[in-house]
């Protein structure tokens, strides 16, 4: 995008709105497309008032009044025929941007505009996206319900021509879907497994968890998956995954009707994120829909924040970091006032933008320093802003904050470990001391937590539960779906390693020992009787299931021991997948070098 030619452009509209001089109307536009005396005589006037080169501004002029001209004749169609004129920008990495002009009825689906704008740039329909008010063209329903409208200037992504990226690119929408499902499956998992949320959960700024109904809590986290994913995408500048990732979390978002939304920072930086995108793709067309996020981004830091950030500093002691997010929103809304001809507004937004960087830079020696203590560039930048540039107390605000999530995280799992160990008959909380004392017995995690329960926490009485009436415990177990933890295991009973030796004293071998034990519950006597029975070995049939309704029982148990195992195995396949996606610092979009930020504002400011 040439800046000097885009300035002269928005100069030039200005003027031309000022005067109400429409172009695609005599005296300027003759019927047999001449140059009109008219239109040079502006020329001449308006480079004498820019004090530029009459050729340039005429120029300006021509193209202004060409694309007046084809705006005129395609709303005249549009009334005759039905036909809607699109203006497509294509943006293809590596190359310029093409401009396309594509007419269609609004009454089609998606999937037709989707495929025209294909063909003309001579790429299949899977590796376009195109992008309209903020929103990503579906190829269903029609335009009109899309709400595409005659005129619409469309945003269309194009994958790079490299065999290497077409590959990459090629599964764009796929690794958009497969991120989204993957948060689905989380997020409906952990509503399956209320008490088990160490996949994902909502946290505060002090590590603190966040409790939602469910079905907000799902929307939020997918969307907030899908967002951490296109942050990835944009520190590889690859800002077309990017945006597309963050135009689907934001619809993720918007389904939640949570006044959540409102009083955390997520949703705002959310816009500053689709608004710099909309940046580094040179979109120029979505000045509007950028204007209206960073709106809504002011709207929501300032009731996150407070006014002032009084609400920030109260919490974390320094806003400081956050100063980034109000620096890059000053930024963006200087550039897009600059786009809308408000010059001396932006200019004013720029000077804004340009103190909160001052305040931010940091001394790259310091870093290094702090790198050396083992803290990452983006955790030392972070220090030294809070810290107002001061190693020593950078180094120990780091250690203190790690400090305190790390005791808050450890609060949860102790929480979480209480709600999942149960209370015991009497109402009080199942020891969790007791727990791993039986643990180390070599009974199953799941057994002593039912014991102890049925024992009300005497680890004697638990003992004798588990050693003369399993079958009572297993009964107990299986009318009771808590006691499953992501320790447990499959079997009832871990066979004791000293009755094992026993028994292979005895000649028997320690597999077969082994399984004896467990379906005899550690009672020696009973194991050394089946596998006298068996000759020396243990089967699953007779012996193993004494009655029709313990095998029954048996099969009941590890069906649903099975499925539960088969959830958590998706779970964590989605996580790592995620993970694999994601890979990166908390909160590190406040910590970077703010090179792109300095770049955009010395490259505008310089237009002004």
């Amino acid at each position: 995008m040439d800046l000097q030619h885009e300035d002269l452009l928005i100069r030039l509209r200005g003027k031309l709105n000022e005067e109400k001089i429409k172009l695609w109307e005599p005296p300027y536009a003759q019927p047999n497309g001449e140059v009109s005396p008219s239109l040079q005589d502006l020329a001449k006037k308006y480079s004498s008032e820019l004090s530029l080169n009459y050729e340039v501004v005429f120029n300006a002029l021509h193209e202004l009044q060409l694309h007046s001209l084809d705006r005129s004749k395609a709303n005249t169609e549009f009334k005759e025929t039905g036909l809607a004129t699109f203006r497509v920008k294509a943006t293809v990495p590596g190359n310029k941007p093409n401009m396309l002009r594509v007419q269609k009825r609004l009454d089609i689906q998606g999937s037709e505009l989707i495929s025209t704008v294909a063909n003309e740039l001579g790429v299949t329909d899977d590796r376009l996206k195109l992008i309209f008010n903020g929103k990503v063209i579906k190829p269903t329903p029609s335009l009109d319900e899309q709400g595409v409208k005659n005129g619409a200037q469309i945003m269309a992504l194009v994958m790079a021509a490299a065999p290497e990226i077409v590959k990459k690119e090629d599964n764009m929408y796929m690794e958009m879907k497969a991120t989204r499902d993957d948060a689905q499956l989380l997020s409906e998992y952990i509503d399956d497994f209320a008490d088990d949320d160490e996949y994902m959960k909502l946290e505060d700024q002090s590590g603190n968890t966040v409790e939602l109904p469910p079905a907000e809590r799902k929307s939020l986290l997918v969307g907030l998956a899908l967002h951490e994913r296109g942050r990835a995408a944009a520190r590889q500048r690859d800002y077309s995954l990017a945006l597309v990732l963050f135009l689907e979390a934001d619809r993720q978002f918007n389904e939640c009707r949570s006044s959540i939304l409102k009083t955390v920072d997520n949703w705002a930086v959310l816009q500053l994120d689709i608004a710099w995108c909309y940046l580094c793709l040179q979109s120029l067309s979505a000045a509007s829909d950028a204007a209206h996020r960073l709106q809504r981004a002011e709207d929501s830091f300032t009731a996150s924040y407070g006014q002032d950030h009084q609400r920030l500093i109260a919490l974390k002691g320094t806003a400081a970091n956050e100063r980034v997010l109000i620096m890059r929103l000053y930024l963006l809304q200087g550039i897009v006032a600059y786009h809308q001809n408000k010059r001396a507004e932006a200019l004013r937004l720029f000077e804004k933008a340009e103190v909160e960087l001052n305040a931010l830079r940091v001394d790259e020696n310091s870093v290094s320093a702090l790198t050396e203590l083992g803290w990452s560039r983006g955790q030392a930048r972070a220090g030294l802003r809070a810290a107002g540039g001061q190693l020593d107390r950078a180094h120990h605000y780091l250690h203190s904050k790690r400090q305190e999530r790390d005791q808050a995280r450890d609060q949860h799992k102790m929480d979480r470990q209480k709600r999942l160990l149960g209370v015991c008959e009497d109402g009080s909380p199942v020891n969790p001391k007791l727990v791993e004392a039986l643990v180390g017995m070599g009974y199953s995690r799941r057994l002593c937590i039912v014991a102890l329960r049925n024992a009300n926490n005497h680890a004697a009485d638990a003992v004798r539960l588990i050693q003369e009436q399993p079958e009572l415990l297993a009964d107990s177990e299986m009318s009771s779906d808590d006691t499953a933890t992501p320790s447990s295991d499959e079997s009832l009973v871990e066979p004791d390693n000293r009755l094992v030796a026993e028994l292979e004293a005895m000649g028997y071998a320690a597999v077969e020992a082994r399984a004896a034990l467990r379906m005899r519950g550690n009672r020696v006597h009973d194991a050394v009787d089946l596998l006298v029975a068996g000759g020396g070995r243990v089967t699953d049939d007779g012996a193993g299931n004494p009655s029709t309704s313990k095998g029954t029982s048996d099969k009941k148990r590890s069906r649903k021991h099975k499925k539960d195992k088969s959830k958590r195995r998706e779970r964590e396949l989605a996580l790592a997948r995620l993970s694999a996606a994601i890979r990166g610092e908390e909160d590190e979009h406040l910590h970077s070098s703010l090179q792109d930020e300095e770049h955009f504002l010395a490259q505008y400011k310089s237009l002004l």
